[in-house]
């Protein structure tokens, strides 16, 4: 019996695919990406679960919905006792590292990884950040962005340039111990398959890169947004709550190349990694994967950052290659999400859990993506779903938030609030929305019954009220010196 393969999952954080050769950008140079794509099976409709890190990330290491896990916003802590892919990888005899960020909150910091040679960067305290949350129903407070907090954010787009940042010091650690547990690892006899996540940060803001790949950019090689501000009540608040209005065109400009280079700068550690897996003998037993918790706005839709459900912030790279299983060189329009990618390592790695039948019975809510990677014309391959579920709970929402794509058509969902319908087939850049166009009442109907099936959004908004009142005592009782 051949041995199982290895697993080395590479992550990035705020990685908009489209920023990036593999899905068609030809000014932002990725050349590693490229040569990983052109031996593997690029997915160009990856979505992630939750636009936001913390949610999103603890949808990937579970395979579960942000609503069945409570991971709401970044200050939510996964319980020690919800099953990740690494407990499962680990019960099966692989050796388990998550080197980099994977933004957990609370005292474990594990999560069922044997070892983590660098720690978080992000998170980590005895109970994580406590974000303050209003009630919900509750209207935007009047005070400017300034009491808000978003002068803070705002300053995110004006230190944007070239330097040096702890992100960056912290990214080149992930690399130089990814490519150290490489090489202790060097293909032979009698060694046990190992199962490694390599969490880089970048290019997750400040927007500072390094000068040289900022100045491939900057000033001759950027443009500006393209798609205007949205008219949902939700994206005007969220406007307000980063305060993203009145920047000029240069600090637009300069963001943008600054993100770009980013871009760049994390394509070569991930090139490294690469090549260590190459040099040491690895890489023909090694399922590779690529991809990020979410995606960057980067002023489109008058929006930066995440935390909606335009395709710039929820759409995910998703790359992944096995010589000899893969095929190479291929693309799969096929939808999918995070959750889909738990079941298909296992599925690899051999693991029960990992077989489409078998996910219900582990508690996934995903399904394993072998036969669309291998077999896309099989019967399996050609029943694959075509859908992806997201959901969002956090920084200017006020009303549990879901969405769902499935085929051409993006639906939009928050509760008491206006829908949204997207045509992605014809309206790729999200400008029109048909949610209130009598033809398509019947898709819009078909895609909320099928979205709220499963999704209880009013119990939601009771949980999350008997968590913001537990977070209000926790921090009184800190005050108090607790």
């Amino acid at each position: 019996m051949a041995s199982p393969p290895n697993v080395l999952i590479l992550m990035t954080d705020e990685h908009d695919p489209r920023i990036s050769g593999p899905y068609g950008d030809r000014r932002v140079s990725t050349p590693a990406l490229d040569r990983l794509a052109a031996g593997g099976v690029v997915m160009e409709n990856a979505y992630c679960n939750s636009p936001l890190c913390v949610p999103s990330r603890m949808s990937f290491m579970t395979g579960r919905y942000v609503h069945h896990i409570g991971a709401w916003d970044n200050g939510s802590v996964l319980p020690s006792d919800e099953v990740t892919w690494a407990h499962r990888c680990e019960a099966a005899g692989y050796e388990t590292a998550l080197i980099g960020k994977m933004h957990f909150q609370g005292p474990d910091q594990r999560h069922g990884f044997r070892t983590r040679p660098v720690s978080e960067i992000h998170g980590g305290g005895p109970l994580g950040d406590l974000p303050p949350w209003r009630p919900a129903g509750s209207r935007p407070p009047a005070e400017p962005a300034a009491a808000t907090g978003g002068r803070g954010m705002r300053r995110r787009i004006l230190g944007a340039g070239p330097g040096r940042s702890t992100n960056i010091a912290y990214d080149e650690a992930v690399r130089d111990a990814t490519v150290a547990f490489l090489r202790e690892r060097r293909a032979g006899a009698g060694q046990a398959p190992f199962a490694v996540c390599a969490s880089f940060i970048s290019p997750h803001f400040p927007l500072v890169a390094p000068p040289e790949d900022f100045a491939r950019y900057w000033p001759d090689n950027v443009e500006l947004p393209r798609l205007p501000p949205g008219g949902h009540p939700f994206h005007r608040r969220l406007i307000r709550h980063f305060d993203l209005e009145g920047f000029s065109r240069e600090e637009i400009l300069r963001a943008r190349a600054a993100y770009y280079g980013l871009v760049t700068f994390v394509d070569r550690l991930v090139g490294d990694v690469l090549q260590a897996l190459e040099t040491n003998g690895l890489a023909e037993n090694t399922l590779v994967v690529y991809t990020a918790d979410h995606g960057e706005m980067l002023g489109e839709h008058g929006l930066w950052w995440k935390c909606n459900f335009y395709e710039p912030s929820v759409r995910v790279p998703l790359i992944l290659r096995l010589p000899g299983r893969i095929p190479a060189g291929q693309r799969r329009g096929q939808i999918c999400s995070l959750v889909d990618l738990v079941p298909t390592v296992l599925e690899y790695a051999g693991i029960p859990g990992g077989a489409v039948e078998a996910g219900a019975e582990q508690g996934l809510d995903g399904d394993s993506l072998t036969s669309v990677l291998e077999r896309p014309e099989s019967p399996a391959g050609a029943a694959w779903k075509d859908e992806a579920f997201a959901e969002y709970h956090a920084h200017a929402s006020e009303h549990p938030m879901c969405m769902l794509r499935r085929g051409r058509f993006k639906l939009n969902y928050v509760l008491d609030e206006p829908t949204e319908l997207y045509d992605l087939q014809a309206d790729p850049e999200e400008r029109h929305n048909l949610a209130t166009e009598p033809a398509f009442a019947g898709v819009v109907a078909a895609m909320t019954r099928s979205a709220l099936s499963g999704w209880p959004g009013r119990h939601i908004e009771k949980r999350q009220a008997e968590q913001r009142r537990a977070r209000a005592l926790i921090a009184a009782a800190r005050r108090g010196g607790v």
